[in-house]
C-alpha cells in the first residue's frame, strides 16, 4: 500500500482534533447589566466568544492613591441551571480576591475615606457540563498536548466599576465563553466560571493600573510594607485557594469546590478581629 494512504488516516485524525481545538463558547448574555451608570463605553472586543466594553477617566484614575477593598455580588437571575448560590459566591469570591491582590500592589487600601471604591457584580454563570469535561480529562490521557471536547462549555460575564464618590471613573463590562484550548476541564458545573473569573479581574486590574494600555506609563507600586498589609486584608476577606490542590488540579479535572473554601465566614473574621500582623500574611494568590 503507498505510503501516503497510509498515512490518510492520522492526518485526517490530526485534522478533526484540530478542528475540535479551536472551539469556543460563545459570550454569556446577561439579563440586564449589573451596573448601569451611563457612561461612553469603547468596545474592546466584539467577538461570538469575547465581548468586552470599557469607560476610564485616565486622569481621575492614575491621580488615586488610595483604594477601598473591592466588593462582590451575584446579581438575580445571573445563576445558570444546576449552579447554586454557594457555587455563585465561590466564583464571585475568586473575582473579588484577583482584583483585591492586584490593587494591593498599586493603591494603599483606606475603607474609611478611599479615593476609589471598586464594586463588582457577576451577571452570568453559564454551567459546564460536568461530563464533558470528564471525557475530556479522559480523552486528555490519550490526546497529546492541550486537549478538550468543545462541547458543554460554560461561560461568565460580570461588570466592574471603580467610583470616585458618585463617579465612575472606570466601568468595564465583560463576558466571554469558555475555550476548549484556553480553560482546562474541571469536572465541575463552575469549572470554566471559576477560571474565567481571573481573566475578568485581570482586565479590570489592567484598567486601574495601565488606563493609558500598554504604550503608557504604568502606576507606580506601593511600598512592601503597604503591600503587605494590603495582602493581610485581602487574605483576611477572600481567603485562598489552597497552594496544593491548585498545584496538583494542573494534572487533574479538580473541581473548584475541591480546592478553594471560599471567602471566610464571619464567626472566622470575628475569630481573627485582629489584624494579621504584616510579616505573618500567607501572600494572597496573584492574578493570572
Amino acid at each position: 500500500m503507498d505510503q501516503r494512504l497510509r498515512s490518510a488516516p492520522t492526518v485526517m485524525a490530526l485534522l478533526v482534533v484540530a478542528a475540535l481545538l479551536q472551539g469556543c463558547a460563545s459570550a454569556p448574555k446577561p439579563t440586564a447589566r449589573g451596573i448601569a451608570d451611563q457612561k461612553p463605553m469603547t468596545t474592546l472586543r466584539d467577538e461570538p466568544f469575547a465581548q468586552t466594553e470599557r469607560f476610564v477617566d485616565v486622569a481621575a484614575v492614575l491621580a488615586a492613591r488610595t483604594a477601598a477593598p473591592p466588593t462582590v455580588r451575584v446579581a438575580d437571575g445571573a445563576l445558570g441551571e444546576g449552579v447554586t448560590a454557594a457555587q455563585g459566591a465561590l466564583v464571585a469570591n475568586r473575582a473579588a480576591r484577583d482584583v483585591c491582590a492586584g490593587m494591593a500592589r498599586h493603591f494603599r487600601f483606606d475603607d474609611a475615606d478611599p479615593d476609589l471604591r471598586v464594586e463588582l457584580v457577576v451577571t452570568a454563570i453559564r454551567p459546564t457540563s460536568s461530563a464533558a469535561a470528564g471525557a475530556s480529562a479522559v480523552l486528555g490521557v490519550f490526546v497529546p498536548g492541550p486537549f478538550r471536547l468543545p462541547a458543554g462549555l460554560g461561560g461568565f460575564a460580570a461588570d466592574g466599576v471603580a467610583r470616585r464618590g458618585d463617579e465612575a471613573v472606570l466601568l468595564l463590562h465583560w463576558a466571554e465563553g469558555a475555550g476548549a484550548i484556553t480553560e482546562d476541564a474541571k469536572v465541575s458545573s463552575i469549572g470554566d466560571a471559576y477560571q474565567l473569573a481571573n481573566e475578568f479581574a485581570d482586565d479590570l486590574v489592567d484598567g486601574l493600573v495601565d488606563p493609558r494600555g500598554r504604550d503608557g506609563d504604568t502606576r507606580a507600586r506601593v511600598d512592601d510594607e503597604t503591600r503587605a498589609a494590603n495582602e493581610a486584608v485581602c487574605l483576611k476577606r477572600f481567603g485562598r485557594a489552597s497552594v496544593a490542590g491548585r498545584g496538583a488540579s494542573i494534572l487533574l479535572p479538580l473541581s473548584p469546590e475541591a480546592i478553594d473554601a471560599g471567602a471566610p465566614t464571619a464567626a472566622d473574621r470575628d475569630d481573627d478581629e485582629a489584624d494579621v500582623p504584616a510579616d505573618a500574611a500567607d501572600p494572597v494568590d496573584p492574578p493570572g
